[in-house]
């Protein structure tokens, strides 16, 4: 239930933060423990293991489109505390 906001520029290269959902806020709504961090594995710097978390999303906040939401699964580094205002 934590609101969370996505980072806006996660790495350089590989990375599963869709573009559409980077600087959005979002309500995590599940969590998954640690997985294999697919930005660091496929780099060649190891699998440094981080928590998952899917995150529900806002038709209105991604596309200005009310009616649905949408939920990605989400490494905790593309997260940060949403601002309260």
């Amino acid at each position: 239930g934590d609101v969370v906001r996505t980072v806006k520029n996660p790495v350089a290269g590989h990375t599963r933060l869709p573009a559409y959902a980077r600087g959005q806020p979002g309500e995590i709504v599940a969590r998954h423990g640690g997985w294999v961090f697919p930005d660091t594995n496929a780099h060649g710097l190891g699998e440094q293991p981080q928590h998952l978390y899917t995150v529900r999303f806002s038709s209105e906040d991604l596309w200005h489109k009310p009616g649905f939401s949408v939920s990605l699964d989400l490494f905790e580094p593309y997260l940060e505390e949403a601002d309260d205002g």
